[in-house]
């Protein structure tokens, strides 16, 4: 109960959120792109009201799943299969272009769809899968070659879109949960050490093929910089979006400039309702409310460890903590972002930013982390 306790409160910041920042000037590129009719304020609330009747019909469905199917291992490869060639429509005429990379899926009469958002969850189920399969050999050199290859044979479709950063979240978690299995340290290292090496060849060898990966590359170089004209030259696309963040973070400080009231939404700062959503509704309602958010996160992330000896199954286990890690893990790298730590990454808030295939695929997650639990505290034995 306290898990959806804290989902529906996070329900009423997003709501709150996205009414509040979805202003036309906030993602008036973006309009463009999509040949927008005309100009209208709340574009993208209105979307997330209709696609709530999607998540309620999702979930509705969902509740009487048996959680137990996520241990067929037929099924976890099916799910990943299907994920994969779902996220393979982008690059047919149903995808959307913006900078030359390619994310959303456009369906008629329904919202525009981001498949990696489905493969997320896909992943933690088939990777959850395979590594109890391979619990005994799991430190063997085998594993090791194995893992690597697997893992670049999913990527292979976001280095092609191009979408680093939903590989480098899938990758920080798998690093993560491969080392909470049974791997050991000296070896999660090495996994580590390689997967360095491959991302900077990729980003080197995309980055000499092709000018559609320049914008990457042009982000860490402008975010590291010091030099000003540089800075003037790219303003628009990278250093301008964190700079006008922490304007919008620290500028009213402690008590921000109320709700509604915010400034850097209009123009300055763009996609306010989207990535820059913490920064944006920051200006508005400031230090009190920001904690009290961040809170929720870690009281979500608390909740989820505390009961973690409850869930007896080994795969399961697995499964509940790599979910929870996902979402803390985007939750302050997206933060991180906002706060200008690292470079802009494109990557969304849970449960907070507009976008309906993100917050889908949130409560989803929180679904199966309640099935879970209640699924295994069904199991434990009577004392």
């Amino acid at each position: 109960m306290p898990l959806l306790i804290n989902w529906i409160i996070l329900l009423i910041f997003w709501l709150l959120a996205v009414y509040s920042t979805s202003v036309y000037e906030s993602f008036i590129t973006t309009a463009k792109s999509a040949n927008f009719l005309e100009p209208t304020n709340y574009f993208y609330f209105h979307q997330q009201l209709k696609a709530v009747i999607y998540i309620v019909i999702i979930f509705l469905l969902l509740r009487k799943f048996p959680i137990k199917s996520l241990k067929n291992h037929k099924f976890a490869w099916g799910i990943m299969i299907l994920t994969l060639i779902f996220q393979c429509l982008v690059f047919t005429p149903l995808w959307d272009s913006y900078n030359w990379a390619r994310w959303w899926l456009n369906i008629p009469h329904i919202p525009s769809i981001q498949p990696s958002e489905f493969f997320k969850l896909a992943y933690v189920i088939f990777l959850s899968s395979w590594l109890i399969r391979k619990k005994e050999n799991m430190n063997s050199p085998q594993f090791l070659i194995t893992f690597v290859i697997l893992n670049a044979l999913l990527y292979a479709v976001f280095l092609l879109i191009p979408d680093f950063w939903t590989v480098l979240i899938l990758w920080a978690t798998a690093l993560v949960m491969v080392r909470f299995s049974w791997l050991k340290l000296k070896k999660t290292l090495a996994i580590l050490w390689i997967w360095l090496w491959a991302w900077l060849i990729a980003w080197l060898t995309l980055g000499l093929v092709s000018d559609k990966f320049s914008y990457i590359t042009k982000r860490f170089e402008y975010f590291f910089t010091t030099d000003k004209e540089k800075i003037e030259e790219e303003r628009e696309r990278t250093w301008w979006q964190t700079t006008q963040a922490l304007i919008a973070i620290w500028w009213w400080w402690f008590f921000g400039n109320g709700y509604g009231n915010g400034l850097q939404k209009y123009s300055n700062l763009p996609e306010a309702y989207c990535d820059f959503i913490f920064a944006a509704f920051s200006e508005e309602i400031w230090f009190v409310w920001n904690i009290f958010l961040i809170i929720l996160y870690i009281r979500m992330f608390r909740y989820v460890l505390k009961h973690l000896k409850k869930v007896q199954d080994p795969q399961l286990k697995l499964m509940w903590v790599w979910i929870i890690s996902l979402i803390i893990v985007q939750t302050f790298v997206n933060m991180w972002v906002n706060v200008q730590i690292i470079p802009t990454t494109w990557i969304t808030l849970p449960f907070v930013s507009a976008g309906w295939s993100s917050l889908m695929v949130n409560c989803i997650e929180l679904l199966l982390l309640y099935k879970i639990l209640k699924t295994e505290n069904k199991l434990l034995p009577v004392k």
